[in-house]
């Protein structure tokens, strides 16, 4: 079996079709987490992460204590656009068969 390579000049960048990001904050103290929601305006996932981390500071747990202490998460989409085709072609059964 032969390999041939070839050089194919690719593109990466955002998703198109997924959204541009998800945020997600989760407390250090006891795990708890928001819920990421789809965003209709620009930077409004993040002012409800801000919010549900404030609101959930303002709680005091069954000890009396506050949770201060958060861990964010964003997650972003990317895709790769390669500028032509770079999979294999499709081989159909009848024309492996015809090889033989």
């Amino acid at each position: 079996m032969t390999t041939r390579m070839r050089y194919v000049e690719m593109r990466l960048g955002p998703d198109p079709v997924a959204e541009p990001y998800i945020i997600e904050v989760q407390c250090t103290s006891c795990e708890a987490a928001s819920t990421p929601a789809p965003e209709q305006v620009p930077g409004e996932q993040r002012d409800k992460a801000e919010e549900w981390a404030l609101a959930h500071t303002g709680k005091a747990d069954a000890e009396g204590r506050h949770h201060t202490g958060y861990r964010v998460t964003v997650t972003m989409f990317w895709r790769v656009t390669p500028s032509e085709d770079i999979d294999p072609p499709v081989v159909r059964c009848s024309e492996s068969n015809k090889a033989e």
